[in-house]
């Protein structure tokens, strides 16, 4: 299935479709766009080339979009491999729209529908049974290329096959990182995320603590982004929250915890003076020049940023993650109060919908993951801390190699073309280095320094072994999220502060040899994350150089007038 899919259309300019037309661009795929008139398509692409981030790799991919209006153009669709329809979140719009595609569609064409929770198997009634089984709810999220989660929907209708082979295309050839959800309202991230962010500024009223005090205590502290409930509303945005509140509240009656879904006191006035968060400049937070202001939740009106003081965040700051959370929740102080009434029912209500909206407890943890930044999910955060001690069953969700679905355990699925490096044999390390067979010849080769920075150290141990016969083919590969964040300076600073500049030629010189002998060998560069200065000469001098799209690649050196020394500026 993978490389089958070429010709993609994306129906609906509006954020999420000009955003996924980008992304699409970005991967290679011919695209087209259609919207319902010129100016709303132009208009909508428009603001998908000027966002912030940018949706785009390159300007240049833009070129790449065909523009066109339904009215006029629908037969485009016609060519299409892929159609993914992103059109307004509106029922009886969706299936007007398919009964004028089918019309158009090849026989053999995917069709999805992008949205955030409306119920998939209710779209397509009246569509023909070969347009049923080859749809599915495509649940992409904003924006397509920073946030690789997706949510993947099948109907009771659509072919396995179908889903399986869209399944395999999105991993490999769009970036996503799949998880099947099942068709029930807001699918698995809304309906749970979405629920614990109101929850989290639902307890910080009832408590009064401060916006600094809950984004403190609910972002890196307990492994989430360092964002914190709060700052995360207003880049979700909060009209945003209240449309995915509203439809949830609608749909789950029957859910006796929907009713924390109900808008906030605060959240109430912000959206009544059309404070929405990152759209308007102002929400829960604001920037007014060098000032940072956040929302008082008692007075609701803006005051300069403080800093938290919360004892349990300057106590257990340090500690490893699941020790820092089991401690918070025991400790006798404001951070400890707002975890166990925030965390705890957070918790509590994954359990809750456990079995209802996920097909086992690694999907549901795999959506916070991916798509909430969690550096765990609930069922491996339940398991870190006791299900006994939050009021639940005494059992683990993980156990071994395997997970809870339904009653039973089963065998967790390897991640989508991925192996971790630490995975492969060690072979042999040096106090910088590190090697690891990977099979078929090929050595891994590691950089153990903090961060991968370069010193003469790691240079000498880097040559002895290229210099030799022992290592034929490797490829330089990070175990961290960096390739390398250049040379280390300490080594210059004591060095001048020495007037040894003969110590500082001597380096230069032998990282320039080692570049000279990466270039001969049969090496290949793996990058990613920050690849800078020191290191990036090292990676330029490998005949090949494989990195991923989201890579920091440059010569920092350069911006300051300092004439790069590992043969930077002749590669």
């Amino acid at each position: 299935m993978a490389g089958m899919i070429r010709n993609v259309c994306v129906v609906g300019a509006g954020t999420m479709g000009s955003a996924i037309a980008a992304h699409l661009a970005n991967m290679g795929f011919r695209v087209t766009l259609l919207d319902l008139t010129i100016q709303s398509v132009n208009e909508g692409f428009d603001r998908a080339k000027q966002a912030k981030p940018p949706h785009f790799f390159m300007q240049e991919r833009a070129n790449d979009v065909r523009l066109g209006t339904i009215a006029e153009h629908l037969h485009w669709a016609g060519e299409a491999d892929w159609v993914c329809e992103a059109i307004i979140e509106r029922p009886e719009a969706k299936r007007e729209l398919y009964t004028r595609l089918e019309s158009v569609l090849r026989p053999d064409a995917f069709i999805t529908t992008n949205t955030s929770g409306l119920q998939i198997g209710l779209l397509v009634e009246g569509r023909s049974e070969s347009f049923r089984k080859r749809f599915l709810g495509a649940h992409f999220f904003n924006p397509p290329r920073h946030l690789k989660l997706l949510e993947l929907i099948p109907t009771p209708e659509t072919s396995p096959e179908v889903v399986e082979a869209m399944r395999e295309f999105l991993e490999v050839d769009v970036a996503r990182r799949v998880v099947i959800a099942k068709d029930t309202p807001g699918f698995i991230a809304n309906r749970f995320g979405m629920w614990a962010m109101f929850h989290a500024i639902h307890v910080a009223e009832k408590l009064r603590l401060s916006v600094e005090d809950v984004d403190a205590l609910t972002g890196a502290f307990i492994g989430r982004p360092k964002t914190g409930s709060f700052r995360l509303s207003d880049v979700v945005g909060l009209d945003v929250m209240r449309d995915i509140a509203g439809n949830l509240l609608a749909r789950c009656e029957n859910d006796p915890h929907v009713g924390t879904l109900r808008i906030p006191r605060s959240m109430a006035t912000l959206l009544e003076r059309g404070w929405i968060g990152e759209k308007a400049k102002q929400g829960y937070t604001r920037r007014e020049g060098n000032e940072f202001l956040v929302l008082d939740l008692d007075t609701l009106a803006y005051r300069q940023r403080r800093e938290s003081s919360l004892p349990s965040l300057r106590l257990h700051g340090a500690l490893p993650l699941k020790e820092r959370i089991s401690k918070t929740l025991d400790f006798r102080d404001e951070g400890g109060e707002y975890l166990r009434n925030y965390l705890v029912p957070t918790l509590r209500y994954a359990e809750h919908l456990r079995e209802e909206i996920s097909h086992g407890v690694e999907d549901f943890d795999r959506v916070m993951r991916w798509g909430f930044g969690w550096e765990m999910g609930p069922f491996e955060t339940i398991d870190a801390i006791g299900a006994e001690r939050i009021g639940l069953p005494a059992r683990r969700y993980f156990v071994e190699q395997t997970y809870l679905q339904g009653e039973t355990y089963v065998p967790c699925p390897i991640e989508p073309r991925y192996r971790p490096l630490e995975e492969y044999p060690l072979v042999h390390e040096t106090p910088t280095i590190r090697l690891r067979d990977m099979g078929d010849g090929i050595t891994a080769l590691s950089f153990r320094t903090k961060q991968g920075t370069v010193d003469p150290l790691l240079v000498d141990d880097l040559t002895t072994l290229i210099a030799g016969e022992s290592l034929q083919k490797f490829v330089i590969a990070p175990e961290g999220p960096n390739f390398s964040l250049g040379y280390d300076l300490r080594f210059f600073a004591d060095a001048i502060s020495r007037n040894a500049w003969g110590e500082i030629e001597d380096a230069i010189l032998r990282l320039q040899t080692l570049g000279e002998l990466l270039e001969r060998r049969h090496v290949v560069a793996a990058v990613q994350g920050w690849c800078l200065g020191g290191g990036f000469e090292l990676a330029w001098s490998c005949p090949r150089i494989v990195a991923a799209a989201e890579s920091r690649i440059g010569l920092p050196e350069s911006r300051v007038g300092l004439v790069p020394g590992g043969r930077g500026s002749v590669l």
